[in-house]
């Protein structure tokens, strides 16, 4: 992080060093899984509430291609711990390229002879940085860079602690997940000098490779459909940020899955693309299904889904809010129709009877002439 040790870590990663995983970096188990809730708050500027994260879901757990069983409580309490937005599935996918998992896995500066050990654990902490960072995560009184009990926590700190940095310069080029990735890999200086993502020709783009591998693998780590709180799969050419919370990939995603269904004033939105109307979406159902199979559970209609406590600037949505307007039967505090922002300039709505769920432009919305469609407010679900 721009200290003498980030430039140790950065050292290690010139050296090509390799361990049981993709990549490797400096730096009370159990098997059932728990649904964990953090608190999660947005800065003053942005308007002020709590978001829940039920992180459990987001996992994908066991079985060939999910995280092993025995890790996903460590890795899901180390990301609920952090209220920087700190999706689980991306810790396991950093165990995996740090590890594959391995809790033995010892880094050499050279792996042919195995001389000169230089990064140890499933988290593979440096002795100067373990000092400054290992935490004592299962309270037994010593901090063991070789215990997952220990190592997985101390890696969760310290990403949130990356993330902190991250966000503190939001002119630099990547997404905080991605910046405080590479501050992990080749410290925090790194990506100071750069201002932003290290390019593919630094240390030989080891640090550019390690960022994308997790990201990829993190989607593959991350929970499908059901109500779990896991990300679904978006349709062919649309793309999210990165740091996307999984709840809110899931929302967007689901949401898009029900475009060309026909409204109903009322309906539940259970199946709207089944023959029964009383399954079909009108907007606010719409919204509250889309988070409900992400695991939240928000109100049922506009006027009380209004009252959610995340207030965002009418210029500043981010893909997953929610964009009230009057509507022919409503006011900004008690609006009457409500849509959902996907990013890239664009709503998910149920309009009215008569008509489908549509997409439309933001800028429908927000330029509108009219009161009744012209955007008067927006919240969002999850922080992040």
């Amino acid at each position: 992080m721009g200290t003498v040790e980030g430039d140790r870590m950065g050292a290690k990663r010139w050296l090509g060093v390799a361990v049981a995983g993709v990549v490797a970096t400096p730096l009370a188990l159990g098997i059932g899984v728990v649904m964990l809730v953090a608190a999660l708050t947005e800065d003053d500027s942005k308007g002020r509430g709590v978001g829940t994260w039920p992180t459990a879901g987001s996992l994908r757990i066991g079985g060939p291609d999910g995280v092993p069983a025995a890790y996903a409580p460590l890795i899901l309490s180390a990301a609920a711990q952090c209220n920087e937005g700190l999706p689980p599935a991306i810790l396991a996918a950093q165990i995996w390229a740090e590890s594959d998992f391995d809790p033995t896995a010892i880094s050499y500066e050279d792996p042919k002879t195995k001389t000169r050990p230089i990064a140890f654990g499933i988290a593979q902490f440096v002795p100067g940085t373990w000092a400054a960072e290992g935490i004592d995560g299962d309270g037994d009184g010593d901090r063991d860079v070789m215990d997952p009990k220990d190592a997985i926590p101390s890696q969760g700190s310290m990403m949130c602690k990356l993330l902190v940095d991250a966000k503190k310069h939001p002119g630099y080029s990547g997404s905080p997940i991605e910046l405080a990735l590479a501050g992990y890999n080749a410290g925090f200086g790194a990506v100071e000098h750069y201002r932003g993502l290290p390019p593919a020709s630094f240390a030989e783009g080891q640090t550019y490779k390690y960022v994308k591998a997790i990201l990829a693998q993190s989607v593959k780590y991350t929970a499908a459909g059901g109500g779990g709180g896991g990300a679904v799969d978006l349709p062919a050419g649309f793309e999210l940020p990165p740091d996307t919370p999984p709840q809110v990939r899931t929302a967007v995603a689901w949401a898009l899955r029900q475009k060309d269904s026909w409204y109903q004033l009322g309906g539940d939105c259970k199946n709207s693309h089944g023959p029964d109307p009383e399954h079909w979406c009108d907007c606010s159902s719409l919204m509250r299904q889309a988070y409900k199979v992400a695991g939240i559970d928000i109100p049922r209609v506009t006027f009380d889904q209004i009252n959610l406590p995340i207030q965002v600037g009418l210029d500043s949505p981010k893909p997953g809010d929610l964009v009230f307007n009057a509507g022919s039967d409503g006011s900004a505090a008690s609006p009457g129709h409500v849509a959902m922002y996907i990013g890239a300039g664009l709503l998910i709505e149920a309009p009215r009877t008569g008509v489908r769920t549509r997409i439309v432009p933001y800028s429908s919305w927000r330029n509108s002439t009219e009161y009744i469609t012209r955007v008067t407010g927006i919240r969002r679900v999850v922080s992040w």
